[in-house]
């Protein structure tokens, strides 16, 4: 296996960081500034307090490339050794604070009850003053110093890491892993520092980060007071202030400590930016591109796929033609869906099945670019609904479609569920969405709407959690059919519920379907419930469409060896007393699909032939409902004993 792909994340982290150029670009910013003022000594042309070094007042020149201030001081000698003064407090105040802040956390969130609670008011206390005037306060107790800014700075910092740390091990302790540890007998001590303490670190690094430059600022905020660096001490604030005494005589004077200063902060803060986005907020290369927005998948089709602009089927509501789609990942961008093409008619269900991985959910969500936005996007094709590419439509053109015309169920009802609302004020909310309608009607015809998915008038104004699972989805299905779209899209409705409750959601959605006319793209891995509720199914492997047929001729003769695994694979067409029938392996990661056949490696079927080019989905015998994308279709004898 290769370095890559057994590095660990903390190698993957820097990876993401070192291809952000513009973070790389502060970084190396630092880098200089932080050197300058270690070797202000050897840099430097003048001692920083020799007077007279030149004529006061002087501008640049070749002897003093920043000129002298009132004093004839070189400005860039003590430019040098200030960089070396407020870099050394930035760092020692952040550090110090941590110090105090990384113990006092741990413990308040990991051991909780009145530790955490006299702790935590402690905290509260010295947040409730604001920042800078304790500093201020406290300089002014102890003695204008630099230790003593350090401290005071430091005072102010403390609750905000100790609250951030504290956050942080609320929510690791209460995870799988850790009541594991304390199953086994593991001491708190250890699990302190092996599991709860290495969770901790990454938005740790980022807070520090960002904080050196409110340090910074802080500092020179307290040596333009006088209350920080004393002569002959020189930081950049001390210089401002020294500038600002003279800003009618040469105002020049504040400009390279300022400059200096807000240069600093600003690099603090992008390479802040660039550790939140390399430690796990977004992927390399996932800033804003063109068309993404929150909420919306971005649209990047530059090159489009054979297929993509083929036009709709004029009797289908929805055409997907020619589907690719990419997700940036440490290792670069890469393809999760290719070529994918499929059509619903009006009133009908569409199965879309295949193994975990092979793209169901992520095909279906990104026709209402619903996939998160900007690590993923469209590159090719395009999804015609009505005779609308809802792919080239625009944010506020596509609110409108979502909701009113193509509704949504996702897997877990609990999660797509506000907790805060009644489930009654949540159905009643798309209606007021969408239609110009008052409070009261909006609340009856959502009323209308849970009666017809069983829930009671009386259980309506209930939160989400004091329903059961199955009620849960009556609700979430009862929010996507509201305003009475013409597409549900079911991303695997039925997965998180037992079998009857099951049942009862798929009689359900089979009822709500022949009397509302609804067409449905049910997702689901489980080949059963496509055989009680669809039309037609597309079978979908490793990002590609490899079968598509109705039921009933998928079911009595498949062609594709992977569609005949998956029927096999059902437990009620295995003889009683036999194995499981299994297919080896499992879907391969994005990242290792191959130019051919991308079931290959798992086929009993396969010839070398098959892993070498690309091969097109093809109807069966001429017969163009009927596709499979397979080279051995037409020839290939499937075994139909266990059918």
């Amino acid at each position: 296996m290769s370095p890559r792909a057994t590095a660990g994340p903390t190698a993957a982290a820097l990876r993401r960081f070192r291809r952000d150029r513009v973070p790389m670009i502060a970084l190396a910013f630092l880098v200089v500034v932080t050197v300058a003022g270690v070797l202000a000594g050897v840099l430097a042309p003048f001692e920083p307090f020799a007077q007279l070094a030149g004529p006061p007042f002087d501008g640049p020149s070749a002897a003093h490339l920043l000129g002298t201030d009132d004093l004839g001081r070189d400005v860039l000698s003590r430019l040098l050794y200030g960089a070396r003064v407020s870099m050394e407090v930035s760092i020692l105040t952040v550090a110090g604070a941590l110090v105090v802040a990384l113990p006092l956390g741990l413990v308040a969130g990991y051991s909780g009850r009145r530790v955490d609670q006299v702790l935590m008011r402690v905290m509260d206390a010295l947040m409730s003053f604001p920042a800078l005037v304790l500093a201020i306060v406290l300089v002014a107790v102890l003695g204008p110093s630099l230790t003593n800014t350090m401290l005071a700075i430091g005072v102010f910092l403390v609750p905000t890491f100790c609250r951030l740390v504290r956050g942080q091990a609320l929510a690791v302790r209460e995870e799988a892993y850790v009541d594991a540890s304390r199953s086994i007998g593991t001491p708190d001590r250890t699990i302190i520092l092996r599991h709860v303490l290495p969770n901790l670190l990454s938005p740790m690094i980022v807070q520090a980060t960002t904080t050196l430059g409110m340090v910074l600022i802080a500092e020179a905020s307290l040596s333009f007071l006088g209350l920080g660096a004393q002569p002959p001490q020189v930081s950049w604030g001390a210089m401002l202030r020294q500038a600002y005494e003279f800003i009618l005589v040469d105002p020049s004077l504040m400009l390279a400590p300022g400059i200096a200063i807000a240069l600093t902060v600003f690099a603090f803060n992008v390479v802040g930016d660039g550790l939140l986005d390399a430690l796990g907020r977004l992927g390399p290369g996932t800033r804003r591109r063109k068309g993404a927005q929150l909420g919306l998948t971005a649209v990047d089709r530059r090159q489009d796929d054979a297929g993509g602009g083929d036009p709709p089927d004029p009797g289908s509501l929805l055409s997907v033609r020619g589907l690719r789609i990419e997700f940036d990942t440490p290792t670069g961008p890469v393809t999760v869906v290719q070529d994918v093409s499929f059509d619903i008619a009006r009133g009908e269900t569409l199965g879309l099945v295949g193994e975990s991985g092979s793209g169901k959910t992520v095909t279906s969500l990104s026709v209402l670019r619903l996939l998160l936005a900007p690590a993923a996007r469209v590159t090719a094709g395009r999804a015609f609904f009505d005779g609308r590419d809802l792919l080239g439509l625009s944010r506020e053109s596509l609110q409108q479609v979502r909701g009113r015309e193509i509704g949504v169920v996702f897997q877990d009802p609990m999660a797509s569920l506000t907790p805060s609302l009644t489930v009654l004020d949540q159905v009643a909310e798309v209606v007021r969405w969408h239609q110009d309608v008052s409070r009261a009607t909006a609340r009856e015809r959502a009323l209308e709407m849970l009666g017809l998915v069983g829930i009671a008038p009386e259980r309506a104004s209930s939160y989400p959690h004091e329903f059961s699972g199955g009620m849960q989805q009556r609700a979430a299905i009862a929010v996507a059919l509201v305003c009475g779209p013409k597409l549900l899209i079911a991303d695997e409705p039925t997965t998180a519920l037992d079998v009857t409750v099951q049942a009862q959601i798929l009689d359900l959605l089979r009822d709500l379907s022949a009397r509302l006319g609804l067409a449905v793209l049910f997702v689901t891995h489980d080949l059963g419930v496509i055989a009680e509720i669809a039309d037609r199914v597309v079978v979908m492997y490793a990002g590609q469409v490899v079968e598509t047929a109705s039921v009933r001729r998928l079911f009595h003769s498949p062609r594709h060896p992977y569609a005949d695994a998956l029927l096999r694979s059902m437990p009620d067409r295995t003889p009683w007393g036999e194995d499981l029938a299994t297919l080896p392996g499992r879907v391969p990661p994005p990242s290792a699909f191959g130019p051919g056949c991308r079931l290959a490696p798992r086929c009993a079927h396969a010839e070398d032939v098959c892993s070498a080019q690309p091969i097109d989905l093809r109807g069966h015998a001429g017969d163009d409902d009927h596709l499979v994308r397979c080279r051995r279709a037409e020839d290939l004898v499937l075994d139909r004993s266990a059918r």
